[in-house]
């Protein structure tokens, strides 16, 4: 688990296409989301209750902004851990399609100089419905560089929700249990769908509504899965606290 070293929320203004967005977000004290200009055929989209899909496991419970109508947009931006380079961030997929393989990018703007970049690695879940929230996270290489504040710019490339070969396939939380000072838990390939690994463990830890921290791991075994077969981890939390969180495990189909 890494220290804290910098908060902040985000308000946007979102450019976007059929298959990538653009948000520009700055930290603050609260979030502001401003609505895009949108087509008039733009059918709206509900906006989801977290989790709505059941795919995650936790306690987390967190109640996020709708976001902007028919984008992928950022709708909070928590803190940068400097220690290992990461800035977490929600996002809401207000398209009328599910979404999978969700590659985001983002620079870091102070003082009017830009001072970074860097992308994600990997969502949750690996697949978003329409009106769902994503948690995700943007690795910055020089992170020390980046000042308390600092403007961010997100874009994001998405697929297709499908079960296409290596396509993102996400497996359902079927236990999480805070064990010490470890998460420990087990999923199941309810896709469909036969799935390959590496199989990744990412949980995100929240304080009432705002994203704070953040752990990695893999689960086991690491071989194709059938319809139905699971795996298990054990995610260290290495002494920090993750009292309230959300996990979610994925692979890719075969």
């Amino acid at each position: 688990m890494l220290p804290l070293n910098a908060c902040g929320s985000s308000t946007e203004e979102t450019e976007a296409s059929e298959s990538t967005s653009s948000v520009r977000s700055s930290n603050g004290e609260s979030t502001d989301t401003q609505e895009a200009d949108v087509s008039e055929e733009s059918a709206e989209v509900e906006a989801l209750p977290f989790n709505a899909s059941g795919l995650l496991g936790g306690n987390a419970k967190p109640d996020l902004p709708t976001g902007d109508e028919g984008e992928v947009s950022v709708i909070q931006v928590g803190p940068l851990l400097k220690d290992s380079g990461i800035l977490l961030f929600a996002f809401r997929n207000n398209t009328s399609e599910a979404i999978s393989h969700v590659d985001w990018t983002a620079s870091a703007r102070s003082g009017g100089s830009l001072v970074s970049s860097g992308t994600s690695q990997g969502t949750i879940p690996a697949q978003v419905a329409s009106g769902e929230v994503g948690l995700a996270y943007i690795y910055f290489d020089n992170a020390e560089a980046i000042a308390a504040k600092t403007e961010y710019e997100f874009s994001a490339d998405s697929m297709e929700a499908d079960t296409s070969s290596y396509n993102t396939a996400p497996l359902k939380l079927t236990e999480a249990n805070l064990v010490g000072d470890a998460i420990v838990g087990g999923a199941v390939n309810d896709t469909g769908a036969a799935v390959t690994g590496p199989y990744s463990v990412a949980i995100y830890c929240f304080d009432g509504n705002k994203l704070v921290d953040y752990v990695s791991d893999f689960a086991e075994p690491d071989r194709d899965l059938e319809d139905g077969d699971t795996v298990t981890f054990a995610a260290d939390l290495y002494g920090g606290k993750c009292a309230t969180y959300a996990i979610g495990v994925d692979g890719y189909f075969s």
